[in-house]
């Protein structure tokens, strides 16, 4: 039975270009398709020729490696006819349960990776390689993540939860100071994608959290595997870098007139 409307708006629904291998139900000639955008429950298709609205295809189309979808039966709910070619919007009628989890899944992946504040000017395309590159981690309340004085090696960004940075007290080592709570979208210990040195804070799950990891290896292989996708990351650390040090050095300048001002009324 097919959804409503309201059913299919429960998707979340991602822009991927994709090939469609597309069968007409009653001609039985294979047409080739780009994808527009996908669902678990359709997806919206360009292609040259014109198909009348309300037939039945078979179509079929590879997102990645193991995420193969063959001889899927689809129907046309809408045809737009733009200049050169005819988007047609799809809705699945016989997509495995399976399947649909394994397209919820991705969709909500690529929807995770463009909440984090440094990807979110990324394309749907590109969060789905950042998303291959990287992995997720979950870590229980109270659980190191890291700790100061060792290696750095991964980049970290938090999908739920809170982690909390922080040092060992100067006055008392049995206590920390906590430098900052990193939340949801933020991301932490980057240095260490640039800089083999050790780290200089603590890192622990504030609460139970879920984290997406980059390590140095991997990012290595990004920057040599796809150098655009790459640089534009790099970018946006050089914007998040340059903000923080524009707010430590107001921070600064704020604390040397507020001396100056006590020193004054001395």
């Amino acid at each position: 039975m097919s959804e409503d409307i309201s059913e299919r708006r429960k998707y979340k629904r991602v822009s991927l270009e994709l090939a469609v291998a597309v069968i007409v139900s009653d001609a039985g000639k294979v047409i080739k398709g780009t994808t527009v955008n996908l669902s678990a429950s359709g997806m919206t298709v360009a292609i040259e020729g014109f198909i009348p609205l309300g037939r039945n295809l078979l179509i079929s189309f590879k997102i990645q490696e193991g995420l193969v979808f063959e001889n899927i039966t689809a129907k046309i709910l809408r045809t737009e006819d733009l200049e050169d070619h005819f988007n047609y919007g799809l809705e699945f009628l016989n997509l495995p349960r399976e399947g649909a989890g394994k397209i919820n899944a991705l969709t909500d992946s690529i929807s995770f990776i463009k909440r984090i504040k440094l990807f979110s000017v990324l394309s749907d395309a590109e969060a789905l390689i950042l998303k291959n590159v990287g992995k997720e981690n979950g870590f229980p309340d109270g659980k190191t993540i890291f700790v100061e004085g060792e290696d750095g090696d991964a980049f970290y960004a938090v999908i739920k939860g809170k982690v909390r940075i922080s040092k060992k007290s100067n006055i008392d080592a049995a206590n920390e100071e906590v430098l900052a709570l990193v939340r949801e979208g933020e991301f932490f210990g980057e240095m260490a994608l640039f800089d083999e040195g050790l780290r200089t804070a603590n890192a622990v799950a504030h609460t139970d959290c879920e984290l997406f990891t980059i390590t140095v290896e991997q990012f290595n292989g990004l920057i040599k595997n796809n150098q655009l996708l790459a640089i534009k990351i790099l970018l946006g650390f050089v914007r998040t870098l340059s903000k923080r040090l524009k707010a430590m050095n107001q921070e600064m300048v704020d604390l040397l007139f507020s001396e100056a001002a006590l020193n004054e009324i001395k």
